[in-house]
């Protein structure tokens, strides 16, 4: 059973989103609900949804200084995903922990992820679990999640496979995608929960579902290898395709493989070159390696030496060894083709310093 490193990948963090902040705040938050035009709130949320944003802004933080909650993770919103002004998360903090203090779930999980990310502070894993554990007692779902992986983790606090389980066991029952996904990975590997292939594909597919990335590509896998589920190789094409659209670099690597042996889809080479293009590009060595031996044999793409060298060298920096591929293509590396693809190599690690160096900043 191919589960690619799926407790490591269970630490990736979550995108904070302002369309479900909002959702969030509107189902904890004890404020008025009325949708009356002459609601001051109301006002302000109708801005918002109608991409009014510096309407938005206008209505809703006169009330958030007078300590409405709602308004108060509007502005949060606002700031956070720079809704009509430039993004701001020290002051989208500020607005989500004010409304955080009041008790609001929602404020306290994308507080939560700003603290644990370090985004407009210093990231405070204590706090972050803090908040996630006032969340999670509100049976708020994506808190809920994110206190799981931090029991999985140790992230914050102690680790502890059995609470990291429970939550995202409740997590997974109120339909999040993501404790659903976690908790599949759980049986999948037998670590906190006993192994059960055939329950850990039933949650991969809740979660793929819903557009879970990660999901899609282990149930993917699981479907091509009949492990936990009737093998087929068909769905399983699909589900990777869902996961290789969305950049999954895995997924890409699987779909690649699949059109190039004709694995539930037509065979298609061509295809599955341009599968392992974007892999390779995203830093998948395997993809790299693949790619390599198809400019070398001149399958799906044009018979390209220097090309071949490129890819076979750009995946054994990636630590991805291919001692067969390397004997048989030296004898046709001339003088200009290794020239040429140091020189690649030398811009392509000069671009990536560059890029890391404008990351510090």
């Amino acid at each position: 059973m191919r589960i690619l490193g799926m407790l490591a990948s269970l630490a990736m963090a979550c995108v904070l989103l302002a369309t479900p902040v909002m959702a969030r705040a509107e189902t904890t938050t004890t404020a008025p609900s009325s949708t009356k035009p002459d609601n001051p709130f109301a006002l302000a949320k109708s801005a918002y949804a109608a991409g009014k944003f510096a309407d938005a802004l206008k209505l809703a933080k006169p009330l958030a200084e007078k300590g409405d909650l709602n308004a108060q993770v509007l502005l949060g919103t606002i700031y956070n995903n720079g809704a009509g002004v430039k993004a701001d998360p020290k002051e989208a903090a500020k607005w989500f922990r004010k409304a955080a203090d009041q008790g609001d779930a929602g404020a306290q999980y994308a507080l939560g992820m700003l603290t644990m990310l370090g985004i407009g502070m210093k990231p405070d894993p204590v706090g972050a679990h803090k908040l996630f554990e006032a969340a999670a007692a509100q049976n708020h779902a994506a808190s809920q999640a994110e206190l799981g992986l931090m029991y999985l983790s140790g992230n914050g606090g102690p680790v502890d496979l059995d609470k990291a389980g429970k939550f995202f066991e409740a997590s997974a029952k109120s339909g999040n995608a993501s404790g659903q996904y976690y908790l599949g990975s759980l049986y999948a590997s037998g670590k906190g929960k006993p192994q059960d292939m055939k329950r850990a594909a039933y949650l991969f597919e809740l979660a793929a579902d819903q557009g879970h990335t990660e999901a899609a590509y282990q149930l993917g896998l699981m479907l091509q290898d009949g492990t936990g589920v009737e093998k087929n190789p068909q769905l399983a094409a699909i589900r990777l395709r869902d996961a290789a659209k969305a950049g999954l670099p895995g997924a890409q690597t699987a779909l690649g493989f699949a059109y190039l042996d004709g694995t539930g889809v037509d065979k298609d080479e061509t295809t599955a070159a341009k599968w392992f293009t974007e892999a390779a590009l995203r830093g998948d060595g395997l993809a790299q390696d693949k790619l390599a031996r198809l400019y070398y044999l001149g399958q799906g793409v044009t018979r390209d030496v220097s090309a071949a060298l490129l890819w076979l060298t750009i995946a054994e920096k990636s630590g991805y060894e291919d001692k067969t591929l390397r004997t048989v293509i030296e004898p046709e590396i001339t003088t200009e083709i290794q020239a040429k693809v140091d020189g690649q190599i030398k811009q392509l690690t000069s671009g990536s310093a560059k890029t890391d160096k404008k990351a510090v900043k």
